[in-house]
């Protein structure tokens, strides 16, 4: 399986809003409705951007010039603080290298930008992203409690890093 990682392009907003409605839809079951769903419009506006303080980008990986996976970060420069704000990867590829391979690009970004930590969360229900982060780095921080649906919790983890120079 051959992998690409490269920037986001707007011709690839629905296809991201596609897969991360579908990871998370994997997830929540019933919860997780059409309601939940972004639209390609507002995935249109995950491009790259950088200021001076902050630094945003969105990451796609394809085979064979489909899309089958997508990660949106931000770094803020000012603080050393990046975010993994999402990731999804198209179920059919679950398990073959496609989140690592996401991962990679993204802490390319954030080491090039000197990021003391980065976090993220999942929620607690999600034993494939615990498990994710966890081969990553990641380690568990802390809970939020009923955060986007009664009865489960987020569980935040972070990623610190070190610089020799």
């Amino acid at each position: 399986m051959a992998i690409i990682v490269r920037n986001f392009e707007k011709k690839d907003a629905a296809r991201a809003a596609e897969i991360i409605f579908e990871s998370f839809k994997g997830v929540f079951k019933e919860r997780w409705s059409e309601e939940q769903r972004e639209s390609a419009a507002q995935w249109e506006k995950k491009v790259y951007t950088e200021t001076p303080a902050l630094i945003t980008a969105t990451f796609v990986a394809e085979e064979n010039d489909k899309v089958i996976g997508v990660l949106h970060i931000s770094a803020n420069v000012r603080f050393g603080l990046g975010i993994l704000h999402c990731i999804g990867v198209d179920p059919r590829f679950a398990g073959k290298g496609v989140g690592k391979a996401l991962a990679a690009e993204a802490e390319q970004l954030w080491k090039k930008h000197r990021m003391r930590k980065v976090y993220t969360c999942t929620s607690h229900i999600n034993t494939t992203a615990l498990r994710y982060y966890k081969s990553l780095g990641f380690i568990e921080e802390g809970v939020l409690k009923d955060h986007f649906f009664e009865g489960i919790d987020e569980i935040q983890l972070a990623k610190f890093y070190t610089y020799d120079d």
